[in-house]
């Protein structure tokens, strides 16, 4: 298994970031079939467009760019690799795009949620994408809070513009098996609501493949965007 990327400790400006939901442009995503081939899409792919996911009240525009975003914070680990590809051109991968991704610790709080004098930012990063496509982070299996399922947020960025935000979620299966036995999770349990009655996530959200390894669980997902604007 390859190594993650080091951390290279620089701070994103929060101009880089342009404003909230506004105009995000709409999000597609692999259908499962296609999600196993994640580092690799081609244009013969099957791309699913869906609405994008509200940026939710936890957002910070200073995410670092690291690919670890643990800080220490006890958890499942999570190898978690977001791969974008361009939904209007038959998902071939994006190189260059900036993936931020935040969510909550095992016990359901998130960094920075208690004011400007809270200068912490577990669980949040910034990654830029390979020329395939891909941003691969090292984090812990999220935890609950009321009234939420399980989920992981991110955005995309590309040319300095916005193009996605939305929200990642798991099985219900896996979400017991997860939150119910690993002892960072034991003071909250296993998560009172499914991703059906997420009043976020809608009848079909969009699902992280998870497999598992060695020493931690390997999430895959597919993002596709739809570009604002093209040249040439």
């Amino acid at each position: 298994m390859t190594a993650l990327p080091a951390d290279d400790g620089k701070l994103t400006k929060r101009r880089e970031f342009l404003g909230r939901l506004g105009s995000v442009a709409a999000l597609a995503s692999l259908s499962p079939a296609s999600v196993a081939q994640a580092g690799s899409a081609t244009a013969a792919a099957a791309c699913l467009l869906t609405p994008a996911a509200t940026e939710g009240p936890f957002y910070l525009g200073d995410a670092r760019l690291r690919s670890d975003i643990r800080d220490g914070r006890p958890g499942q680990p999570l190898r978690l690799r977001l791969t974008v590809v361009d939904a209007d051109r038959g998902c071939i991968p994006v190189p260059g795009a900036l993936v931020s991704i935040w969510h909550c610790d095992a016990e359901g709080s998130y960094s920075g949620e208690d004011g400007p004098h809270d200068t912490t930012r577990f669980l949040r990063g910034v990654q830029q994408t390979g020329a395939d496509g891909a941003a691969t982070f090292l984090t812990i299996y999220p935890g609950w809070y009321r009234p939420r399922a399980v989920h992981i947020h991110f955005k995309v960025l590309l040319a300095n513009a916005e193009v996605l935000t939305s929200q990642l979620y798991f099985s219900d299966a896996l979400n017991r098996e997860v939150l119910g036995n690993h002892p960072a999770y034991r003071t909250r349990g296993a998560p009172t609501r499914g991703n059906t009655q997420d009043p976020i996530a809608g009848s079909n959200p969009p699902l992280v493949r998870v497999r598992s390894a060695t020493d931690w669980l390997d999430g895959e997902f597919v993002a596709g965007i739809a570009r604002v604007a093209r040249t040439g």
